[in-house]
């Protein structure tokens, strides 16, 4: 066991004074990690996707930016909705101050058909989102979303799943 008095005369990790040589080469970088296996959208990525457009009408603006969100994502959940929701959002935007039943009409008829083409069998109905912006780390999105129509079960399937307890 090394003590401070003999410490100096030791050889290893504490007692050897001389430098030791550096084995590795600093010149190459270091080996990065690739990921395994490819990254799948979230809901929040097709949104951000889908919400491009009218996202870039509101330029810089932070308070805009979520104003379009919020347009975006009713006309989003309209489209699933079905024609009497897609109603229901034309008169919602018709009544927002500096707007057109032609422009509102084209927006939406616009951006249910780019949603048919990026996402055609996306059924998740945005329940909330949060939009957050701050100067170092840039735009946070995160967006909750129930998916109404699961893919492989129909009402039928449910009522043999659930089953009233005793």
């Amino acid at each position: 066991m090394s003590s401070p008095r003999s410490r100096s005369k030791t050889n290893g990790a504490f007692g050897n004074r001389s430098p030791r040589p550096i084995q590795r080469d600093f010149s190459a970088p270091a080996p990065v990690q690739k990921e395994k296996t490819p990254r799948t959208l979230t809901i929040a990525d097709k949104l951000a996707t889908f919400s491009q457009p009218i996202l870039e009408q509101a330029g810089n603006n932070r308070t805009a930016a979520k104003g379009a969100m919020n347009v975006a994502i009713l006309i989003w959940n309209a489209s699933i909705g079905g024609e009497e929701k897609i109603k229901e959002a034309k008169g919602k935007l018709n009544a927002l101050p500096g707007s057109s039943a032609e422009q509102v009409d084209e927006l939406v008829t616009t951006m249910i058909a780019r949603k048919e083409e990026l996402y055609p069998g996306e059924n998740a109905l945005i329940t909330n989102f949060v939009l957050k912006f701050n100067h170092r780390t840039g735009a946070t999105f995160n967006v909750s979303a129930v998916n109404v129509n699961p893919e492989g079960l129909s009402n039928t399937d449910l009522s043999d799943i659930i089953k009233p307890s005793l």
